[in-house]
């Protein structure tokens, strides 16, 4: 009996095993196939009328699944920056006691100054330092310096040293301080207005300057308020229709003639509808228009002449 020798047995059990793994190869590469084919088909789905194809309207079960999980989040679940922003409310009326703690502020004012500016009522910080414009968000001190009324930005613990470096003093309309200007009735302006007036009778600057347009709104009012309404000018920032002409000038006061009146602004930084670029800009129109005034150039003879 023969037996195939070593080499042609070797040769047709390598054949056979060959044979075997290009089977297995092709049976893997149908499979692979008829998945990819059965996932593509899968994707779309037929309207039945003209075998025209469309995407698919279902979505997957992951998919659905995210989708309704985005739905019942909560607005606490929400990221931080999507959330809206909201505003703190405005405070309302405040009575004299809920602030009788804080002491009033003094004036930083002298006679024959170039401008004084007239705030509205102390701040909460300021009256707590005992100087105006006293809180870090105020952008009076800024405004100031960026304008170019002073060479330099004063910090709210010199004020004093206005009226005898820069020719710029301080005051207020209304002395009892609040937190906020919205703490305040619009009686205490009124009743405000009366010593406001006297007082720039007494020290005669070239330009009083009210800081806060709700201030220059109602000082206006009551300056006009024995004119018809239709004669009445409307309220608008910066130079104002009315004057204090002075009688018999003399010692620091001579020279000024008449007190000439400004809106402006509020400086608190929670002043909406004016930035620091728009607030720095009319504190520049102030300053030319003093200079204007200083040079004999600013005519104001159709100014309204007002009783101090």
């Amino acid at each position: 009996m023969s037996f195939p020798d070593p080499a042609t047995q070797e040769a047709v059990s390598n054949g056979q095993t060959d044979g075997s793994k290009s089977l297995e190869q092709e049976s893997d590469a149908v499979t692979e196939s008829r998945r990819r084919f059965q996932t593509t088909i899968s994707r779309f789905s037929f309207d039945g009328s003209g075998g025209k194809q469309f995407p698919s309207s279902s979505t997957s079960p992951r998919k659905r699944s995210r989708t309704q999980q985005e739905r019942s989040l909560t607005p606490e679940d929400a990221s931080p920056s999507k959330k809206a922003k909201r505003r703190k409310p405005t405070r309302g009326y405040s009575s004299p006691e809920v602030y009788s703690h804080l002491s009033h502020l003094n004036d930083c004012i002298s006679e024959s100054l170039d401008i004084i500016f007239c705030g509205i009522n102390p701040g909460q910080r300021s009256a707590e330092i005992g100087h105006h414009f006293g809180h870090p968000s105020n952008h009076f001190w800024k405004c100031l310096h960026l304008s170019g009324l002073t060479l330099e930005r004063i910090p709210p613990a010199e004020d004093f040293t206005l009226p005898e470096r820069f020719q710029l003093g301080l005051t207020n309309i209304v002395e009892r301080p609040t937190a906020e200007a919205t703490e305040l009735r619009d009686s205490e302006f009124k009743k405000g207005i009366a010593p406001f007036l006297a007082k720039m009778a007494r020290y005669r600057p070239r330009i009083a300057c009210f800081i806060g347009l709700r201030t220059g709104r109602i000082v206006l009012d009551h300056v006009m308020r024995a004119r018809p309404k239709s004669e009445r000018p409307t309220f608008s920032p910066v130079l104002q229709p009315y004057k204090i002409i002075h009688s018999e000038p003399s010692g620091p006061s001579e020279g000024v003639p008449e007190t000439l009146f400004y809106s402006l602004p509020s400086t608190s930084g929670k002043t909406q509808g004016y930035q620091i670029p728009d607030k720095v800009k009319l504190f520049a129109q102030l300053k030319a228009d003093l200079k204007e005034l200083k040079d004999g150039n600013l005519s104001t003879e159709k100014f309204v002449e007002i009783s101090s």
